[in-house]
């Protein structure tokens, strides 16, 4: 059982490698939802 995880994790992280790679890009890091919980912001403050 635990080679299948360690397998299931392993595909994941390679193919998340092979996506940066062929597409040449990460994926955006402006907004997490940290930054609104340390501004106090919630969302009906939009």
């Amino acid at each position: 059982m635990g080679y299948v995880i360690t397998a299931i994790v392993l595909i994941v992280v390679i193919y998340s490698i092979y996506k940066v790679i062929r597409y040449g890009k990460l994926p955006s890091n402006n907004y997490t939802p940290f930054d609104d919980l340390t501004e106090g912001k919630a969302d009906k403050d939009d």
